[in-house]
């Protein structure tokens, strides 16, 4: 699979997101199955000499093995040996304990250019944020006016000055909340800077995380057009600015700038219609 296929579950901004679909045919994933062994231990080091010249990240996925021996040992460690010579890097996924302590026996986890993660989603973090740096764009996204993104989004001019008036802007610190599950939900936020968690709560569990936001996206925009609670909580992970928007702010806005609130509102639209997409993405990278 190629990597385009499937992304990490932090949400970018559409720039962005474009800039990872173009880079993505240099990041491969390989879904493992079963008992490795000599023979399909050569089989995924062929393909991987195949497709080595035009790979940046390689991703080994091993959700589905149930185990491997020493001559499958020896054909990671080639795949190892190949990508120190090409310049590309290994992420291992969803490795056993078992079958890490193999690797790691081995010195197959000590390497510059193999690294283990827990689950194919932070493998795929690792391999956007590769590709990002290598294309001069910071992990957290660029800065990103909400006038300017709204300008970018709709094909229009929209000035700084004629939004100021309908939105607060809020600075928050690592760990800061932004908003809570079950709170009354009645305001987007656009996040200018940093990166945001979106969590939710499990009874008689951690908060489980669903998703990274970055600068340059929209959080709650639902909760403008619908109301009622927050289904998440949103946690700072970096030093953030957001702007928001509320409901009441939008009315005054209807009322006295109709032409701008229209204009609002056909964002709101492509990012409902764009937030479905990444959704449907996000569940296939689960489900694979």
């Amino acid at each position: 699979m190629f990597g385009y296929s499937f992304r990490g579950s932090i949400i970018r901004a559409p720039e962005t997101a474009a800039r990872l679909r173009e880079a993505g045919s240099r990041t491969r994933i390989y879904t493992l199955q079963g008992f490795l062994f000599f023979l399909n231990g050569q089989a995924i080091h062929r393909r991987v000499a195949a497709e080595a010249p035009t790979l940046r990240v390689l991703i080994l996925d091993f959700r589905d093995c149930v185990g491997l021996d020493s001559s499958a040992l020896v054909a990671f460690r080639k795949i190892g040996q190949r990508a120190e010579a090409r310049g590309f890097d290994v992420l291992l996924a969803h490795l056993g304990p078992t079958m890490l302590r193999q690797f790691a026996r081995n010195g197959l986890t000590a390497g510059p250019r193999i690294r283990t993660l827990p689950t194919l989603d932070e493998a795929l973090r690792d391999a956007e944020a590769i590709l990002l740096a290598e294309a001069g764009i910071p992990e957290a996204g660029a800065g990103a006016p909400f006038a300017r993104h709204l300008s970018d989004q709709l094909g229009c001019t929209i000035e700084p000055g004629e939004l100021a008036p309908y939105l607060t802007v809020r600075d928050l610190e690592t760990g800061a909340t932004l908003m809570r599950q079950g709170e009354a939900a009645d305001a987007l936020y656009f996040l200018e800077q940093g990166l945001i968690s979106i969590e939710i709560a499990v009874p008689g569990r951690p908060h489980m995380r669903l998703r990274t936001t970055a600068a340059g996206t929209v959080i709650g925009e639902v909760a403008l057009v619908r109301g009622g609670q927050r289904t998440a909580t949103a946690v700072a992970e970096t030093p953030c600015r957001v702007v928001g928007i509320d409901r009441d702010g939008l009315a005054r806005m209807e009322r006295e700038r109709p032409d701008l609130a229209l204009r609002v509102q056909r964002f709101l639209i492509l990012e409902l219609a764009g937030k479905l997409t990444d959704t449907n993405r996000l569940l296939e990278v689960e489900l694979h």
